[in-house]
């Protein structure tokens, strides 16, 4: 059974907290306005977190006011940027954020990386993920020839969508363009990650770029 998640949402601006309100209300989220008052909860469940990076005297991502927390198994935190960068991305996913996003990404995109993150998966999103591959890729000699042997052990469906995901496509761009539901995509991904022995979406366009 999928574990449930509390939700915690960590800003001083309130559009921003409306705005993560109405997304999230059905999960009657925590909501901290002073990133003092953050580093002194205690949750007492597993949460994931909602950190605005624009929040005042939040410490940079290296500072070791984050190790604890970050190191924390019963939270997870997502850095939201409502001027997002590559750079920024970088430096929180390095740090040991599960995940990092457009503060005001459409409800859809945002109960998708709360999905992803609860699933104990990172979300990386689209152009990071590009940036990366196309960073291993100047860096790692290609093979002579792509490496399939990934294949043999998937369906002809899980196949195409493992293609499609490790291209950077959303569950709902893949439901669209395969004609079946999030669900099934959902699904076949799980089975996906299970068969090739890998935990998320990098991993898998790694294995699928012929790069691990």
């Amino acid at each position: 059974m999928k574990q449930v998640h509390n939700t915690l949402l960590v800003t001083h601006d309130s559009g921003l907290l409306l705005h993560w309100q109405r997304v999230f209300g059905k999960t009657k989220p925590v909501a901290i306005g002073q990133i003092d008052k953050f580093f002194r909860y205690e949750p007492t469940a597993p949460c994931v977190v909602w950190m605005d990076t624009a929040i005042p005297l939040r410490p940079d991502w290296d500072d070791a006011a984050w190790i604890k927390v970050l190191e924390r198994d019963d939270m997870r935190v997502i850095g939201a940027s409502s001027n997002p960068s590559d750079g920024e991305a970088m430096l929180a996913l390095d740090a040991g954020c599960a995940g990092y996003c457009h503060a005001f990404s459409d409800a859809s995109t945002l109960k998708q990386v709360k999905e992803v993150v609860e699933s104990g998966q990172v979300w990386i999103g689209k152009n990071l993920m590009q940036r990366l591959l196309h960073g291993v890729n100047r860096l790692v000699p290609k093979p002579p020839a792509p490496n399939t042997a990934w294949r043999e052990q998937l369906t002809l469906r899980e196949v195409e969508i493992a293609i499609l995901a490790a291209s950077g496509a959303s569950n709902q761009s893949i439901s669209a363009q395969c004609q079946i539901s999030e669900r099934t995509v959902k699904a076949h991904l799980s089975a996906v990650f299970a068969k090739l022995c890998i935990a998320d979406r990098l991993q898998l366009a790694l294995k699928v770029h012929g790069i691990q």
